[in-house]
């Protein structure tokens, strides 16, 4: 059986409220109950990888028995979160997850917190300087809209000071803005030179090409991945299309959604394929240089 990657919401609670987000201010998602799932069986399912998303997954009160389960099954576990509660939970997670995202919005701080309508640029920083501290794999996610892309030499010069790499992803879902020009694009790619910066090259091609294709889909989301929401249920193919025909949606059209389109890119030998795998391994190089910084 062909790996998979398990993205796990574990909660759609979150104490921000992020300006190219609605999960937050979805009132059917607040009302599912968060009950517990035996990741150990995610094994069965061919999954290697575990994503754990939310809403802000840290507010899961058994967060830390979710990744020890998950190391204990053999996953590889990465975590994104906003940073605020990580230095209450840090050493209940540091040593059962893989990757460690800290989402910066932006390098400035009034920026930051306008981006995500609460003060927590500070804690972001703040976590990020725990997480390496504890030798965690710490990793600035900066998602590109139109206003924050402005800003990119600046978040590097901040991750550089920081000695953590940051990588750059499109954002995937900010009402119909999430397109930018070919200029920006080539802008972005400039930047993979940099040593501290990651990016999937995947990514940046399937921006410039509108997404997914109804008529022709790219999307191999229930394929490459598995998707369980908070209260344990398992649904197909994705999140955002859940029991629909994968890629062929109208939810599908022109979809970025990143969780389930960069899985899928590993799916099939065309560009696609091939851009990630590079990419991939480029991301591994650089990253492990910084890992063996710490040392």
């Amino acid at each position: 059986m062909s790996t998979r990657t398990a993205n796990y919401y574990v909660t759609l609670r979150c104490n921000d409220s992020c300006e190219f987000c609605t999960i937050w201010d979805t009132k059917e998602h607040q009302q599912i109950e968060e009950k517990p799932y035996a990741v150990s069986r995610l094994r069965d399912l061919g999954v290697d990888r575990l994503n754990i998303l939310g809403g802000e997954p840290l507010l899961r009160p058994d967060l830390p028995e979710i990744v020890q389960q998950a190391k204990a099954a053999g996953l590889h576990v990465e975590l994104t979160t906003n940073g605020i509660l990580y230095p209450d939970k840090a050493r209940l997670l540091s040593s059962h997850v893989d990757r460690l995202f800290i989402s910066l919005d932006y390098p400035f701080e009034e920026m930051h917190d306008r981006s995500r309508g609460t003060e927590c640029f500070h804690s972001a920083v703040k976590s990020l300087k725990l997480a390496q501290q504890l030798g965690q794999n710490a990793v600035i996610k900066f998602i590109l809209t139109r206003d924050s892309v402005l800003y990119m030499p600046e978040m590097v010069d901040l991750a550089e000071k920081l000695h953590v790499p940051v990588y750059f992803i499109p954002v995937y879902d900010f009402h119909g803005t999430q397109g930018f020009e070919p200029a920006t694009i080539n802008h972005i790619k400039y930047f993979f030179r940099r040593r501290s910066v990651l990016l999937d090259l995947a990514a940046l091609e399937w921006v410039r090409q509108g997404g997914n294709r109804v008529i022709t889909p790219r999307c191999r989301a229930g394929e490459a991945t598995v998707t369980i929401l908070p209260d344990g249920r398992q649904v197909s193919p994705c999140f955002f299309n859940q029991n629909g025909r994968q890629g062929r949606e109208d939810i599908c059209s022109s979809c970025m959604r990143w969780p389930y389109m960069l899985p899928s890119f590993s799916k099939g030998l065309d560009k696609y394929f091939w851009l990630n795998w590079y990419s991939e391994r480029v991301n591994q190089r650089k990253q492990s240089r910084f890992s063996l910084s710490k040392v």
